[in-house]
């Protein structure tokens, strides 16, 4: 029997392999953006029923094994998205739309190590953030204009 991508995951972490957490990290493969607790609980309810506390937990742990990256949003919100990379810190920056809250991770991109920090300073955690419009917004915004150019036209 092969072994699920889920499961390859939490072995390497050296987590245990329960149902919970495979069908959380199941979630988390199939997102195509960072994902709040909210999110992943509804995602989850559709299977099957999960403690939202046992969901947080979880989340926590895979945090601080470092193959989930807690993402806080313009509303207070934390966002968790599987990272690649396992760092604990972030090692791409994540784009949000002003317009329709979509937080994104822009995974081609790298965040620069910050060296040589002052005397005295400890860096525990950087971060990088681009809020602006997404490419759909944009879109949306862009029809919504050459609508109103020939309406004026006419």
């Amino acid at each position: 029997m092969t072994e699920t991508l889920a499961g390859t995951i939490l072995r390497q972490s050296g987590l245990k392999k329960t149902a919970g957490r495979l069908a959380l990290i199941s979630v988390l493969l199939a997102a195509d953006r960072p994902l709040s607790h909210k999110d992943i609980c509804t995602a989850l309810e559709q299977d099957s029923y999960y403690d939202p506390v046992s969901v947080y937990r979880s989340l926590e742990s895979f945090v601080e094994a470092g193959f989930v990256h807690k993402i806080e949003d313009e509303n207070r919100t934390w966002l968790f998205a599987l990272c690649t990379c396992r760092e604990k810190s972030h090692c791409h920056p994540h784009f949000f739309c002003r317009s329709c809250g979509k937080c994104e991770c822009l995974k081609n991109y790298s965040i620069p190590a910050i060296e040589n920090l002052q005397d005295g300073y400890l860096a525990e955690e950087q971060r990088y953030y681009i809020r602006g419009i997404c490419s759909d917004c944009a879109n949306i915004l862009n029809e919504g204009a050459k609508r109103s150019s020939k309406s004026r036209e006419k």
